[in-house]
């Protein structure tokens, strides 16, 4: 039975036996991978290597899935104007570093009967935070139970 037989780097070896391939990976002082059980395509590697290099490209696949996050910052109706800078700066940063963020206005007991003051707030808030075109509105100012929830994008 012959097969296919690649070197570390990928070039293609040829086709020999399976002895052959064997003594050839044993002389190297490496091991016998098999690759492709169906067409016989075998690989001859530092298998703890391969290994290695397999679970890195899963990792590195994981945290490139992982970047779609939101970020949240909650501000009520009574918050005060200093806390509310430092809360736009952090928005900032989320939106130079590439996150979506998620602002939300929330209503607490009988300040639910002055929405129109919260909407009036989150306009605000995200007017500064867009400043400069930093970001663009992804969904406006929407009442979602007690809470103003509006979205914001990294612009690119």
């Amino acid at each position: 039975m012959n097969i296919l037989v690649i070197d570390e780097e990928g070039n293609k070896i040829g086709e020999m036996s399976l002895e052959v391939a064997k003594k050839m990976a044993s002389d190297v002082g490496k091991s016998l991978i098999i690759i492709n059980p169906k067409a016989n395509v075998y690989r001859i590697a530092d298998a703890g290597k391969l290994k290695y290099e397999q679970k890195q490209k899963v990792k590195d696949q994981r945290a490139q899935k992982r970047t779609h996050k939101v970020k949240e910052i909650k501000f009520g109706l009574t918050t005060e104007q200093h806390d509310v800078d430092i809360k736009i700066r952090r928005v900032r940063e989320f939106l130079e570093k590439g996150l979506k963020t998620k602002i939300t206005v929330e209503l607490h007991g009988r300040q639910e009967t002055f929405k129109d003051h919260g909407f009036e707030k989150i306009k605000n808030i995200i007017e500064a935070s867009i400043l400069g075109g930093l970001a663009t509105i992804s969904r406006g100012p929407t009442l979602e139970g007690r809470n103003i929830v509006a979205f914001l994008a990294p612009t690119k």
